[in-house]
């Protein structure tokens, strides 16, 4: 399975449609799910905490207007993939570049280890 497929999978599953209210404090949870996996894997400090909430929080936020935008857009074209994968790309690139002022390098090591692992997990939930 492809890199960019995998991140589509992930964003999509990530952000999966409910109720409004059940949406909000879903993705809540699931933000602070995962800030919770980062400061423990990644032994953040508490100054660290406070600066990659935001940055994962807006990481959220930026993924779910992505996958609004694509919606029931005719995603399934081909050019619509790949365009929404750029748009990932660039996102999680971002991300990355905020990420690696507030990280040491090996913080960021294991950060790309548990997004695997992430992607495995989401990946065989998938089939």
């Amino acid at each position: 399975m492809s890199t960019t497929f995998t991140a589509l999978i992930l964003a999509a599953a990530i952000l999966s449609p409910g109720t409004a209210g059940q949406q909000t404090q879903e993705r809540r949870d699931a933000v602070e799910h995962r800030l919770g996996e980062v400061k423990e894997r990644l032994a953040l400090t508490p100054e660290q905490i406070e600066q990659v909430r935001p940055v994962l929080a807006e990481e959220a936020q930026r993924l779910r207007a992505l996958r609004d935008k694509y919606e029931g857009s005719g995603s399934a074209s081909r050019r619509s993939r790949r365009s929404m994968a750029r748009e990932l790309r660039d996102i999680r690139s971002d991300t990355d570049a905020r990420l690696k002022r507030i990280l040491s390098k090996s913080q960021m090591d294991e950060l790309k280890k548990l997004r695997e692992e992430w992607r495995r997990e989401l990946r065989s939930r998938a089939r």
